[in-house]
């Protein structure tokens, strides 16, 4: 694993590990560029364009991911060598719920060389797995939809009475669900009918995931009924404090099998009943560090209904940064310390205050997209927000950075752009 030809500046002052070769991998190696200009080392199982050739990025790829006593190895082979004599700080982070789930079950080891952001693994266990975090909206009268479990050999009809189809169904344990093989498998599978869920069981069962099912009844409203909101909790002498809540509507999600579900472009905003309720939730657990809920909207009724507590940050959480917070800075200041940034998300003029949380002051737009094909669906209340944001200029795109140089980047972002356009073409966006 070492490599004498590391390019990471031995005068850098700490860094950034990173497990995952994803848009949120890029997305967060660049905010510490950004703010610090530190080079991050991230660590996918095989390169890829969104990730090479990157100013912010030393990329060493390792191969699958599923043998977890090789990947702890080779972060302890790579904490030898980045410490330096100086045992500088290495703070160590994963792009995906396994990723992080990963890091939380080898704390031990791995946080004698590794800053570890993460709370503890009973704690992550509290929210991440989704049935567990149902149970906790259950009790604290947070909104959401009528959910049951599915687990290996129970009565399918029992499991699902009262329910109304169509029915979501989606893994408890998004780590889990990584492994399981299985033809038609998608992240979230929408079930028309019961003989569509028993058929989609049956393959599950098959593919030896055994962890809990969810199933839930749907919630009506296209893309643009989605919500979303990155918190940020620190500790304090009385307990969690969530002293952020980063809140956006979605405009648009990717439809193709692999990448379901994920947000294409984001509105950001506030929302004080969805940053209370998530604030509850963390406060009720003692959370530490950032997590990310997922939402919808249900016209129906007027709520926000949770769906989800993430353990890290959102494949797309640049729209965070494109509103004025870097949340690369919260990592800093909390678990390196102030000495090395005095950061005090209260007193950016990015946020407001309400209820004792900074939340983002103004409108702005993240997308991935062309700027070309997202204008083709903004015909939405908050397809007119970023419309608007559009004509303004108020939008970023987390893959145009301007320290980025290498003409290969230049042409990723061309050929990124054309495939956008043909994965629209061929899975469009769903309108209810």
């Amino acid at each position: 694993m070492a490599n004498p030809s590391t390019s990471i500046d031995p005068a850098q002052p700490f860094v950034p590990v990173i497990l995952g070769g994803d848009i949120g991998t890029y997305t967060l190696a660049r905010e510490f560029h950004e703010a610090y200009g530190v080079r991050s080392v991230v660590m996918p199982a095989a390169g890829n364009g969104v990730i090479e050739h990157s100013v912010a990025i030393e990329l060493r790829p390792i191969g699958s991911m599923a043998d977890e006593a090789r990947v702890v190895q080779a972060l302890r082979e790579l904490g030898e060598e980045l410490a330096g004599e100086g045992e500088r700080p290495l703070l160590l982070f994963g792009s995906l719920d396994y990723h992080v789930m990963l890091i939380a079950r080898h704390r031990e080891e791995l946080s004698a060389q590794y800053v570890i952001p993460y709370p503890e693994l009973e704690v992550i266990e509290q929210a991440a797995l989704k049935e567990n975090f149902y149970a906790l909206a259950e009790r604290l009268g947070v909104p959401h939809p009528r959910t049951r479990v599915y687990r290996p050999g129970n009565a399918v009809a029992t499991v699902v009475e009262g329910l109304n189809f169509p029915l979501i169904g989606k893994p408890s344990s998004s780590g889990d669900w990584i492994a399981a093989k299985f033809a038609g498998k998608q992240k979230i599978h929408t079930l028309k009918d019961f003989q569509q869920l028993t058929d989609l069981l049956s393959r599950i069962d098959a593919s030896g995931y055994d962890s809990g099912y969810i199933l839930q009844e749907y919630i009506p409203g296209g893309d643009d009924a989605m919500r979303l909101c990155t918190y940020f909790a620190t500790e304090s002498d009385s307990g969690t404090e969530v002293v952020f809540a980063g809140y956006g509507e979605v405009v648009i999600e990717e439809h193709a099998p692999l990448v379901l579900g994920n947000s294409a472009a984001i509105v950001t905003g506030r929302h004080r009943e969805v940053a209370e309720a998530g604030a509850r939730m963390l406060r009720e657990i003692g959370w530490h560090g950032v997590a990310m809920i997922d939402a919808k909207y249900d016209h129906r009724d007027g709520q926000v209904k949770f769906f989800e507590i993430n353990p890290r940050l959102g494949r797309n959480h640049f729209y965070l940064t494109a509103a004025g917070i870097n949340p690369a800075r919260f990592y800093v200041n909390e678990f390196l310390g102030p000495q090395y940034d005095a950061f005090d998300v209260r007193r950016q003029p990015a946020v407001v205050l309400q209820d004792g949380m900074a939340q983002l002051r103004e409108e702005s737009l993240f997308t991935v997209l062309p700027h070309a094909l997202l204008r083709r669906y903004l015909d939405t209340p908050t397809g007119r927000k970023a419309a608007a944001l559009l004509k303004a200029g108020k939008v970023s795109n987390p893959l145009k950075y301007r320290a980025e140089k290498n003409p290969r980047r230049k042409l990723y972002l061309l050929l990124n752009a054309v495939n956008h356009v043909r994965k629209y073409r061929k899975f469009p966006p769903r309108t209810a």
